[in-house]
C-alpha cells in the first residue's frame, strides 16, 4: 500500500470540491457550500453547547440567591444541569454539528482539526482559511444567541464578572497556573484528534458511515469528564475565542482577557499543537503499520 493510502480520510463518501473541468465557478460555489457548513455547524455546537452551561449556572446562581435572600439551603433540585450534564450535552452538540456539516465540509467545527486534516494531507491547505473563518464566525453566532435567549435570566442573576463569563468561554480553576492550563488543553486536544482519527481510519475498526458524528461525540463527553475540570475544556479555538470576544463586547469588559494571568491565549493554541501531536501519534503508531 502506498504512503499516500495510508493517509487517513476525515470524509465518509465526502467530496472536498472536487472541480474537474467546471473550472472556478464551481470552486467558487463548492467553498462557499463548505464555509456555510462549517459556519452552521460550529453555531450548533456552541448554541447547544453553551446554552447547557448558561441554563446550569444561571439556575444554580438564582437558587443560590433566592436561598440566601430566605437564610436557607438551595434546593438542588432546582438546578437546571451540573457538570455531567455539561459534559453529555457539549457531547450531543458535537454531534448534531457534525450530522448537519459533515456532508457538504467533513464537519471539522474546529481550527485545530482543520490544521491537523491539512497537515495530512485530507484537506487542501488553500481551503484552511475559509474553513476557520467560518468557525470563529459560526461560533460567535452561537454565544450571540445564547446571550439573548437568557438575558434575562442573566440580568436576574446580575453577576458580570468571570463566573458568568465562563458560560461562554474557559476560564482555568484558581489551583491552575498557566502551563498547567497549557498542559490540560494539550492533553485533552490530543485525545480528541488521536480519537477522531481512530474513529475515521478506514483502514482501522473504523465507525460506521452515519454513525460516526455519534461515536466523536461521545469522546468529546468522555474527555470532558475526565480533562475537563482545571481549565473547562475548550480543545478548540473557534469556540473559546469568538465567544470570548463576545463577551468582551457585550459588558463583561477587558477582564475576559486579563483574567487568570491572561489565560486567554491558552485556548487558543495549545489545541493546534496538541490536536496535530495527536494525529502524528496515531500516524506514526498505527496508520503507518496498516499493510
Amino acid at each position: 500500500m502506498s504512503e499516500s493510502s495510508r493517509l487517513l480520510k476525515m470524509e465518509d463518501g465526502i467530496q472536498y470540491s472536487n472541480i474537474g473541468s467546471d473550472g472556478p465557478r464551481v470552486e467558487h460555489r463548492s467553498m462557499l457550500r463548505e464555509s456555510c457548513a462549517e459556519f452552521l455547524g460550529t453555531l450548533i455546537l456552541v448554541l447547544i453547547g453553551d446554552g447547557v452551561v448558561c441554563q446550569t449556572v444561571v439556575s444554580q446562581g438564582l437558587e443560590a440567591q433566592k436561598a440566601a435572600a430566605n437564610g436557607a439551603k438551595p434546593d438542588l433540585t432546582s438546578y437546571a444541569g451540573d457538570w455531567s450534564t455539561i459534559s453529555i450535552g457539549y457531547g450531543l452538540a458535537l454531534m448534531v454539528g457534525l450530522y448537519i456539516s459533515a456532508g457538504v465540509s467533513g464537519g471539522h467545527l474546529n481550527p485545530a482539526v482543520t490544521l491537523t486534516m491539512c497537515r495530512h494531507g485530507n484537506l487542501p491547505w488553500k481551503k484552511a482559511p475559509h474553513y476557520i473563518i467560518s468557525q470563529f464566525l459560526g461560533a460567535f453566532v452561537g454565544a450571540f444567541l445564547v446571550f439573548i435567549n437568557y438575558y434575562e435570566g442573566l440580568k436576574a442573576l446580575d453577576t458580570w464578572d468571570i463566573s458568568t463569563a465562563g458560560i461562554f468561554a474557559t476560564y482555568p480553576k484558581a489551583h491552575e497556573g498557566l502551563i498547567s492550563g497549557f498542559i490540560d488543553e494539550l492533553l485533552g486536544s490530543f485525545l480528541l484528534l488521536l480519537g477522531i482519527f481512530a474513529i475515521t481510519d478506514k483502514f482501522n475498526n473504523e465507525a460506521q458511515n452515519g454513525i460516526k458524528p455519534v461515536v466523536i461525540g461521545l469522546l468529546l463527553s468522555g474527555i470532558a469528564l475526565s480533562f475537563g475540570y482545571n481549565t473547562g475544556f475548550a480543545l478548540n479555538p473557534a469556540r473559546d475565542f469568538a465567544p470570548r470576544l463576545f463577551t468582551y463586547l457585550a459588558g463583561w469588559g477587558g477582564q475576559v482577557f486579563t483574567a487568570a494571568d491572561g489565560y486567554f491565549w491558552v485556548p487558543i493554541v495549545a489545541p493546534f499543537f496538541g490536536g496535530l501531536a495527536g494525529a502524528e501519534v496515531y500516524h506514526f503508531l498505527i496508520a503507518s503499520r496498516h499493510e
